[in-house]
């Protein structure tokens, strides 16, 4: 179930940043315009819907991994060491889309793709969040954290960037032999 989730996770923010590949990239290179033409019958609500529908089903996983994680069927240090993986394994795939992003917003043709991009990036830090909180949630189990600071770095784990910094922090905690 960890597995599942890490790596669902890591995959659906890299399929999001596919989509501006195969929408601006069509023409250019004959297997995007195959996979256009054939896979996705030149219709980007096919791709998307797709995402969509993994995005969901990636909810669902991670939902039920934070309920088996309650559990204790996993370390902190496990949890806080996939969860850091996973953060810094989707770095390069949120600069993309974010520079993408960006010069879609200077466009006022392409400002909805930038606004999509938002709501995306938005879907999956909260697949991450809820990742993050299980990992925190078992650091706290362990008594490495006070509940403060499982709240405040649970909370974190919701934001852009500060999710990075405290996935690095509870990791750190993670492996610290004193309490």
């Amino acid at each position: 179930m960890k597995n599942t989730a890490a790596i669902g996770n890591t995959i659906f923010i890299y399929l999001v940043a596919l989509l501006p590949v195969l929408l601006f990239a069509n023409g250019k290179s004959r297997i995007i315009t195959f996979l256009w033409e054939h896979l996705f019958f030149n219709n980007i609500f096919i791709p998307l819907g797709f995402i969509l529908l993994l995005g969901i089903s990636l909810y669902l996983v991670n939902m039920l991994f934070v309920l088996s994680a309650r559990h204790g069927k996993w370390t902190s240090q496990e949890l806080c060491r996939t969860n850091m993986i996973v953060k810094l394994v989707q770095i390069p795939a949120y600069l993309f889309i974010f520079v993408v992003g960006l010069l879609c917003a200077m466009m006022i043709f392409t400002i909805g793709i930038a606004f999509a991009f938002v709501l995306l990036d938005i879907f999956s830090i909260g697949m991450t969040g809820l990742f993050a909180c299980s990992a925190f949630c078992a650091l706290k189990k362990e008594q490495k954290i006070s509940g403060k600071m499982q709240l405040v770095c649970s909370l974190a784990s919701f934001l852009f960037c500060a999710d990075i910094i405290i996935a690095l922090i509870g990791y750190r905690l993670s492996t610290d032999t004193e309490s």
